[in-house]
């Protein structure tokens, strides 16, 4: 997609407010084709810093489906 490309924005769902066992807060929800989408904080980001993304967004898939997490994560 070009800079110059007009572009408009799709709606692919609500995420709503969750808190986690351990007081941590999530938010949740679904799109409309049926995906689950969960967004964390990203507790390892700190002020300043711009290569690290405030947000991790995740996607709940079958457990054992994903590929293992690289040792820089």
């Amino acid at each position: 997609m070009s800079e110059n490309e007009k572009t408009e924005l799709k709606f692919l769902g609500g995420l709503f407010r969750n808190e986690s066992k351990k007081g941590d807060i999530y938010y949740s929800g679904k799109s409309e084709d049926g995906t689950q989408w969960v967004l964390f904080r990203n507790a390892y980001w700190k002020e300043g810093e711009t290569n690290k993304p405030y947000f991790r967004l995740h996607t709940r898939v079958p457990v054992g489906s994903t590929p293992p997490k690289a040792s820089n994560d």
